[in-house]
């Protein structure tokens, strides 16, 4: 038992090491140590600060959507038990420590003397309640999927939590530090339970921000944690305000009517320019893509499917609609990712030989579709409208639909759609969440596999690699996934964009992680 510890131990200590060498050059600035509060050029305490935001959450329970919008407003008001720090490793937050006991057991050392937004302690009860319910079939949380390899929780003590997984699980830590990992008050868990608000309605965590305030579809208003257990924001309030205009968000950030904005790529050379503009650079693990729902035709068709990856020009994205600010992609997974292959060989840009498939495929005349994009992203319209004109040289005619975030997401999980884009970002910075997510049989819809795509053998690999503690064997069922999946296509691999955020009036503290979530709690004002 000493061994098979001390080669856990090792394993995990090495998918540590990888995440920080991924995440050294991704971090964003956490510069908390650089304000003195009393004024000067470093910051001063107090004060109101503003981010504009292209979408509303879709919810403000942490369990309930899977997307960066519920996240970058979840992530003020929750914590979880670790957390990445900046240079991308996984460190302990709601917990002082945690250890592997075996390779499926791993005990957590909670933080004393924390307290949730309503005055209730935080203890291991806490942990165990928020856990299984994220993991619990019939609460069916899109989210399920970032920790469902969870079995079982066990209270030691107040301050002691066991995890135990069903299968082997080294970056268990990792998912952890995913915002599906939030602990949530009991009180709120309770309440709903009774019939009573929901968690949506009376979010209760232990994070540095309190829910004020929320105009559906307009502002989240936040207030300071005054009792929080670590070093408190100096900001007295916080709201994030939707503008859907991306042009109009960067107006605001230009005029300092915001503070704090996420910067489209097209807009990163103007912004450069202008002096009350500070920007921050984050290597992402993202990659966007344009999918297909393969439950309809005629993308149910992999040979159109191949057409259409060929037919799109991915350089002309990076270099001309991102202006540089992005890499074009190989496969799923972005370089920075624990466990990629970038030796694949893609399908590369050829029109005629697009033309030969559409046509070996039964649609040399072509046919008409329906693209989806959601609304409030420059970058995702113009590329829509790129691929609308490149289609066009394969006989495929394109109508582009621009549509509300939540419609979007409502109606891609619902398989009520052609053609979309959007993006996954590996939060956890390992290719498990990269990958099974979006192509496992099981994530059908909500949960991340909106092509609704099935392969027995993508699945057999994807459960393999989840539980193996053997990262070279991980690597080369990540290696065949890829292959498998850039030969069939159920979606174009378009690129891995950088995160670009940009402040106006801010001395320091903010700090954007590897996954591009925002965090404002060290946040000083000028």
């Amino acid at each position: 038992m000493k061994a098979k510890k001390h080669f856990l131990l090792m394993l995990s200590l090495a998918v540590m090491l990888v995440l920080a060498a991924c995440g050294g050059q991704n971090a964003g600035t956490n510069n908390d140590s650089d304000s003195d509060g009393d004024g000067t050029a470093e910051g001063q305490d107090g004060g109101h600060f503003v981010f504009v935001t292209a979408s509303d959450a879709p919810t403000l329970d942490p369990h309930g959507m899977n997307d960066t919008a519920t996240t970058n407003a979840t992530s003020q008001i929750f914590e979880r038990l670790t957390d990445f720090a900046e240079d991308g490793s996984v460190v302990p937050l709601l917990a002082e420590e945690f250890n592997p006991i075996d390779d499926r057991t791993w005990e957590f050392k909670l933080r004393q003397g924390v307290k949730f937004h309503d005055g209730t302690d935080f203890t291991a009860e806490a942990v165990k309640l928020s856990l299984e319910r994220l993991i619990d079939p019939d609460f069916a949380s899109p989210r399920a999927v970032v920790l469902n390899m969870i079995s079982e929780v066990i209270v030691e003590d107040d301050y002691t939590v066991v995890i135990k997984t069903a299968e082997p699980f080294a970056p268990l830590p990792a998912h952890l530090a995913h915002n599906a990992g939030s602990i949530i008050a009991p009180s709120a868990l309770e309440e709903e339970e009774k019939g009573g608000k929901t968690v949506d309605e009376n979010p209760i965590g232990t994070g540095p921000f309190v829910l004020d305030v929320w105009e559906r579809g307009s502002k989240i208003k936040f207030k300071k944690n005054e009792d929080y257990w670590g070093e408190k924001t100096s900001l007295d309030t916080m709201e994030f305000v939707v503008v859907p205009e991306q042009s109009t968000r960067m107006a605001m950030l230009e005029s300092g009517d915001a503070n704090a904005a996420q910067i489209g790529s097209s807009d990163v050379r103007h912004m450069e320019g202008v002096p009350d503009i500070e920007l921050t650079r984050i290597v992402s693990t993202r990659m966007d893509y344009l999918g297909f729902n393969m439950g309809v035709e005629p993308f149910d068709n992999k040979l159109v499917r191949q057409a259409i990856s060929m037919a799109i020009n991915k350089n002309d994205i990076v270099d001309g609609i991102l202006d540089g600010q992005g890499t074009a992609a190989v496969g799923p997974l972005a370089p920075t990712v624990n466990g990629n292959y970038q030796g694949l060989t893609p399908l590369g840009f050829d029109v005629e030989e697009a033309k030969a498939l559409m046509e070996e495929a039964g649609y040399a005349d072509g046919f008409k579709t329906t693209l989806y994009v959601n609304e409030g992203n420059k970058e995702r319209a113009d590329i829509a409208v790129l691929i609308q004109s490149q289609l066009a040289q394969i006989n495929i005619d394109v109508d582009i639909q621009s549509i509300e975030w939540g419609t979007f997401l409502d109606k891609t999980a619902a398989g009520e759609h052609e053609l979309f884009i959007l993006g996954w970002t590996t939060v956890t910075g390992d290719a498990d969440y990269g990958l099974y997510a979006l192509f496992h049989s099981d994530m059908h819809g909500t949960p991340g596999n909106r092509s609704f795509y099935t392969n027995e053998r993508v699945d057999e690999l994807l459960d393999l690699a989840r539980s193996s503690t053997d990262q070279d064997e991980r690597n080369e069922a990540y290696k065949e996934i890829s292959e498998i999946l850039v030969d069939e296509v159920p979606m174009v691999y378009l690129q891995h964009p950088d995160f670009v955020y940009g402040t106006n009036g801010v001395a320091s503290g903010l700090f954007v992680d590897f996954s591009g979530t925002p965090y404002f709690k060290g946040i000083k004002l000028k």
